[in-house]
């Protein structure tokens, strides 16, 4: 192979990708940076926002590590979403979809973060499920995504 039969080949792909979209790298690379930053926004709100664990989850230690496991189920959700950003993210994309995938992962990221404190739960599980919420509202308006099902 040389330089001259590769070179049209990645012409040819760098056309695919119009005014206004993203190429594959620097999509997924938004993406992770958001969720990163969206965990490092979560880890300083709970260190600055949050007082003590609420009194019953100090005083019960068996319920404060069901909890906390219940966040890291939440991680587990999490890190599917991420997966699947991830994976939809191999194919070019518009700057507004990236938008709302890397918005809505790192609200989801930093509220995971904050969960983790044990405090404010209820309002952190709200940013949560809002961020995943409006990622599959992303994805449903999201034109290069395979139909669900396929016509009849």
């Amino acid at each position: 192979m040389t330089l001259g039969t590769t070179l049209p080949a990645q012409l040819k792909s760098a056309q695919h990708i119009q005014a206004g979209q993203m190429g594959q790298v620097a999509a997924r690379a938004v993406v992770i940076l958001s969720v990163f930053g969206g965990l490092g926004i979560g880890t300083l709100l709970m260190l600055a926002l949050a007082g003590p664990a609420p009194e019953r989850l100090q005083q019960d230690a068996e319920l404060a590590g069901l909890v906390r496991s219940m966040v890291l189920v939440k991680g587990i959700i999490m890190l599917a979403a991420l997966s699947l950003v991830t994976w939809r993210l191999g194919r070019p994309i518009a700057r507004l979809p990236l938008l709302g995938y890397a918005v809505s992962l790192g609200v989801s990221a930093a509220a995971l973060a904050w969960m983790w404190s044990l405090n404010a739960i209820p309002i952190a599980a709200l940013f949560f499920y809002g961020g995943l919420i409006s990622g599959f509202f992303t994805a449903s308006r999201d034109h290069f995504l395979p139909p669900s099902r396929p016509n009849a």
